[in-house]
């Protein structure tokens, strides 16, 4: 089976990355004020757990953005070029023989 990849495949997968590290910040602002409300109208050792929890995953979430950030860039930046450069190769070489 063929594996096709083109270098706009990559742009595009690059920037479909970058959206879902800003969507995953945007989720975990709507999970805080959820949880905010829960602490707020629950008083209780598992309204307490449930802010515990979450918080680590908050906490967490900024490293995780930066991760995705950085496969995105990787991409843009490394694997991108290096697809351009393969595709135009392979092309000027089928040209060649043809």
């Amino acid at each position: 089976m063929a594996f096709k990849f083109t270098s706009a495949e990559c742009a595009t997968a690059a920037n479909e990355l970058t959206t879902s590290a800003s969507n995953i910040g945007t989720l975990i602002e709507t999970f805080g004020d959820l949880i905010g409300s829960v602490q707020s109208n629950y008083q209780s050792d598992a309204s307490a757990q449930i802010v515990e929890a979450f918080n680590k995953v908050k906490a967490a979430g900024p490293a995780f953005q930066d991760s995705i950030n950085q496969c995105s860039k990787y991409l843009t930046d490394t694997v991108a070029p290096a697809y351009e450069k393969l595709e135009s190769s392979a092309k000027s070489k089928v040209e060649g023989i043809n």
